[in-house]
């Protein structure tokens, strides 16, 4: 049977005012029933942390299995599973800082940098038993600002 369910992948920071941060950024997963209320079995102890202090991007694959998270450290991939605690599956696999990207439905990721007018669009092939960057990337491309992927149907 299936869940019906909504399951949403939220980043979190502890924070301590007045200079806010004080604690690693972590992944927590939140349940939305039909009524749209929120319900978590999320905390502080079985939040993954990430090692990307500075988000900028984080989305969900197609499966629903993944998880990717790229920021100014670069990009990081976790185990995603419903209701269940997010769990680590990779360190960076780049240290390129990532600003935006999306998946495609055959398991590849594309991730565009930023900084100094330079950039790359990077292509990795990843499924929830591998990763790889793709055959040929990066890509060299001046100043990517925006990405979007069309994701086809078979």
């Amino acid at each position: 049977m299936t869940d019906p369910a909504n399951h949403v992948a939220i980043i979190e920071q502890p924070a301590n005012p007045p200079g806010c941060a004080s604690g690693p950024v972590q992944l927590a997963v939140y349940t939305a029933d039909a009524s749209g209320n929120l319900n978590t079995k999320s905390s502080y102890k079985n939040m993954p942390a990430t090692l990307i202090q500075n988000p900028n991007d984080m989305k969900m694959s197609p499966s629903e299995r993944l998880l990717a998270v790229g920021g100014q450290q670069g990009l990081q991939i976790f185990h995603f599973n419903g209701a269940n605690p997010i769990r680590h599956y990779t360190n960076l696999i780049t240290q390129d800082p990532i600003s935006q990207m999306f998946w495609d439905n055959d398991n590849h990721l594309y991730a565009i940098t930023y900084g100094g007018g330079a950039g790359k669009l990077l292509v990795f092939t990843i499924t929830p038993a591998t990763h790889q960057m793709a055959p040929g990337s990066p890509h060299a491309i001046s100043g990517p600002q925006y990405i979007a992927v069309q994701a086809l149907t078979h």
